[in-house]
């Protein structure tokens, strides 16, 4: 290769699966630096989504009979897009494999991934301030009582380079949250405005008046923050999948008249903005926001048995609109629209299917005949995400 141009070996080197350039990566010091320069992690970044030729779906793989609940699994999309039987393949270097638990995948960006299990640990409870904090010197003299709870391991990780970095403890610090019930989820994705990635935490704690907090993980500084919240409304947690789209977190917004908003979280500014919602056809009794293709998708489901799926077209410009992608009737051959949960995956390599978890279920909606194709996949677990290979970094000094 060394008589082609530079510019010939470069579009050949970024056109490669990563598994191949991490082996170029020994042959010289040339060739190790210009894999792991950030213009060429860069490029093949973009290559691959460009042409999704490097790109698998990840999934939770349960074998309750081995007390094995935190497996997780790869199929490529060009075996989904075929029609053998698919062969889901066990990743053996999964950071979290020797947990109890489930691993929950929150959400995926250029080619990491992030996940959290749950472990036992010994925590520290103010009776003064009433807040919980992770137990870090035995010797306290602040009369802080310790308690034994379970707490979230969060791992931002490449599967491609097998790198990972577990992100340091993030205390709940709303007060006499261990005596109430609190929900709490996860959003992931690239700060363009800073040239980092970040990950967003929201807890919801359901006492006399419902209170929450939202707090800002960041891969360069390897620290979380307490981020302002919105006033007067508190999110609606059940309504979020991974909805990182656009470079903010989104979430579904209740106020003290039951009103409902799409509210946006900027991961750069850190500020909020209110989405204007499409225009329903339907009585929708369920909505899922959620991140399809880089657009913030919203499923909703109707008391009709009408399922729609809309992209938020221009994201953040004037003519900002929603767009009408799929629309399932209650005529159509589907299970009952009551129980099942429907979310867009993946576009197929010629973008004329749509790939959809509907439930347990893997299948095709293609958007041209405007019908479902047989089911490619049944799975029992509801963790699925897409996601590229990349060389993408998550060592703290190098994020972006």
């Amino acid at each position: 290769m060394s008589i082609l141009p530079d510019d010939i070996r470069y579009e050949i080197l970024s056109r490669l699966p990563v598994k191949s350039l991490l082996r170029f990566r020994i042959i010289s010091r040339f060739w190790l630096t210009l894999i792991d320069s950030p213009n060429f992690i860069k490029s093949h970044l973009k290559q691959s989504v460009k042409t999704k030729n490097n790109l698998n779906l990840i999934l939770g793989c349960v074998s309750p009979s081995l007390f094995n609940f935190s497996r997780l699994c790869r199929l490529d999309l060009d075996s989904v897009e075929g029609d053998g039987i698919l062969q889901p393949v066990e990743i053996n270097d999964n950071p979290l494999r020797h947990h109890l638990y489930k691993n929950l995948i929150w959400g995926t960006c250029d080619g990491l991934l992030c996940l959290s299990n749950t472990k036992e640990a010994i925590l520290l409870w103010n009776p003064s301030t009433r807040i919980t904090v992770i137990h870090s010197n035995i010797h306290q003299n602040d009369r802080s009582i310790c308690v034994i709870d379970n707490i979230d391991i969060v791992v931002l990780w490449n599967p491609s380079t097998k790198k990972s970095i577990e992100l340091p403890f993030a205390s709940i610090e709303i007060k006499d949250a261990r005596r109430f019930d609190k929900y709490r989820t996860y959003g992931f994705g690239y700060d363009n405005t800073n040239d980092d990635y970040k990950v967003v935490r929201v807890v919801v704690v359901l006492d006399v008046v419902i209170n929450y907090e939202v707090k800002v993980y960041s891969l360069r500084s390897n620290s979380w923050h307490t981020a302002n919240k919105f006033p007067n409304q508190y999110p609606d947690l059940s309504g979020i999948g991974n909805s990182v789209a656009g470079g903010a977190m989104h979430w579904i917004s209740i106020d003290a008249d039951l009103n409902r908003s799409i509210l946006a979280f900027d991961l750069g500014m850190e500020t909020y903005r209110v989405i204007q919602q499409p225009e329903y056809r339907d009585c929708v009794f369920y909505s899922c926001l959620a991140s399809f293709e880089g657009c913030l998708s919203l499923t909703c489901h109707s008391f009709s048995g009408n399922v729609d799926v809309w992209l938020l077209k221009q994201y953040g410009g004037e003519n900002e609109y929603w767009s009408r992608l799929i629309t399932l009737s209650s005529e159509q051959n589907i299970s009952d629209t009551f129980s099942y949960f429907l979310r867009c995956i993946v576009y197929s390599k010629n973008g004329k299917k749509v790939l959809l978890e509907m439930g347990t279920f893997l299948v095709w909606y293609n958007l041209e005949t405007r019908s479902l194709g047989d089911i490619r996949f049944h799975s029992e677990e509801d963790a699925l995400e897409a996601c590229l290979e990349s060389l993408v970094s998550v060592g703290v000094a190098e994020a972006g």
